[in-house]
């Protein structure tokens, strides 16, 4: 147990608000709720990094937020819908690097090293804070509960979609997957490598492994 368990949690909380949180809230009451709504997810997080997720206690949570047990109902039916919010105000962060990698038409190689990078930067963030078990784990149980309630927020997923069907069009891609099909290989691989090696250098060198014989496989040969 950290003997300082707002430390890491509360930063992660602060950075997930700020690049992926709830925006356009108007009116006072709204604005109450917003921020009932952020200081609940900042003490569950504050929670599930002092004591782990799973003894995680909800009541302890709404008397440590100041809220009532129903409150937090309110805001997050279960346990497992605070860390979805993490999950989609992650997603959202990683998606707007994604998008300015995108921007450059990278090759193949590039785009999928730069990827890997926002993927790890953020899990290095979660893992500081004790959570990546919890947040991997959400990836393989509610893998469709992580897309933007608002659909305004497009999927890690879609972003590759998008960039591997213009790699394939341009003749740098070749696969007989579909970018879709193509996409969640890449994905469940990377994740895989991130559940089971720590967090540290290694890991990365061994995603940038994956990839480095990925791409060998997939892009066409110079002509």
């Amino acid at each position: 147990m950290s003997k300082h368990p707002a430390s890491a949690a509360r930063p992660l909380a602060q950075a997930a608000q700020a690049n992926g949180g709830s925006t356009g809230v108007h009116g006072p009451r709204a604005r109450q709720r917003a921020d009932t709504r952020e200081r609940i997810f900042e003490t569950a997080l504050r929670e599930f990094r002092d004591v782990g997720f799973a003894a995680a206690q909800i009541d302890r949570i709404a008397k440590n937020a100041g809220i009532a047990r129903g409150t937090f109902y309110f805001h997050f039916p279960t346990k497992d819908d605070v860390m979805l919010e993490l999950a989609r105000r992650i997603n959202a962060r990683i998606v707007r690097r994604v998008g300015l990698i995108v921007e450059t038409n990278p090759d193949l190689h590039e785009f999928l090293l730069r990827v890997n990078d926002a993927l790890i930067d953020e899990h290095d963030r979660v893992s500081e804070a004790g959570l990546h078990a919890e947040v991997l784990a959400l990836y393989i149980r509610r893998p469709y509960d992580l897309a933007d309630s608002s659909h305004n927020v497009p999927t890690l997923t879609d972003k590759l979609v998008t960039h591997l069907r213009r790699l394939s069009d341009t003749g740098r891609l070749r696969s007989e997957l579909t970018a879709e099909q193509l996409s969640i290989v890449i994905m469940s691989s990377l994740f895989g490598v991130l559940a089971r090696v720590p967090p540290g250098e290694q890991v990365r060198a061994t995603c940038i492994s994956l990839l480095d014989i990925m791409v060998k496989g997939l892009e066409s040969a110079p002509e």
